[in-house]
């Protein structure tokens, strides 16, 4: 079983969330695709809405997107959302499955500074959704690992052709060998953020984002009076 997991506070979950995680299970052939809420998020500051409400807004996006679900593993720890600890818990949860880590361009860039960075090669493969224009720039950090571990999606999927070929199938366990790869993928551009749309909620301007995200979710924070500020 292949499975994309892609993490954030989701505060508020929306389409520059959602569309690309469709994007990437469409075009990785993945099995599942879960979504995986932050609790204590390390490289951002606490979500404003509570675990439970942000819980409540992906659940009402899933009806809008059925091939998705939600792992709430990190919700349920009271510890930093290192993703090296969550992708350990998951792979002795889940011995046969094996693990595709979604990110967006400013995450990699960012990487290096990550918990025991350099461990999650060994227990997932890296998705890197970017736009069509965008390159590494050439200072970057993590550019030596990318070198390394780079892999197109043409690639990624011979290599589960070849690997089911030899009998690696998702049945079974997985190997090493197979993880540390980092695929990138141009996807369509969703010009949304979670910041632009509180803000325009706390301005009042719920119909700037109607087009932003799912209509229950937008009812949900409406209801809820999230994010109006002080």
């Amino acid at each position: 079983m292949r499975i994309g997991l892609m993490g954030g506070t989701f505060d508020p979950v929306h389409y520059g969330h959602l569309k690309p995680a469709a994007e990437v299970k469409a075009r990785l052939e993945l099995d599942k695709l879960w979504l995986l809420p932050n609790h204590i998020p390390p490289h951002k500051a606490k979500a404003t809405a509570s675990s439970e409400q942000r819980l409540a807004m992906l659940k009402l996006a899933c009806d809008e997107f059925p091939d998705m679900d939600i792992c709430d593993i990190e919700l349920k720890r009271n510890a930093p959302s290192y993703s090296v600890a969550t992708l350990e818990a998951l792979q002795q949860a889940f011995p046969g499955a094996e693990f595709q880590f979604i990110m967006g361009t400013d995450s990699l860039l960012s990487l290096p500074s990550w918990h025991q960075w350099q461990r999650l090669f060994s227990l997932c493969n890296l998705v890197v959704c970017k736009r069509p224009d965008w390159n590494l720039p050439k200072d970057a950090e993590i550019q030596t690992e990318l070198a390394q571990r780079g892999c197109s999606v043409t690639q990624a999927l011979a290599a589960r052709v070849c690997d089911d070929a030899n009998g690696n199938s998702s049945s079974g366990g997985i190997e090493k060998a197979q993880y540390g790869k980092i695929i990138s993928l141009s996807v369509k551009p969703q010009p949304f953020s979670s910041t632009a749309i509180r803000r325009a909620i706390a301005a009042g301007d719920i119909n700037a984002c109607r087009a932003t995200m799912p209509k229950a979710v937008l009812e949900y924070i409406v209801a809820n009076r999230l994010y109006l500020g002080g």
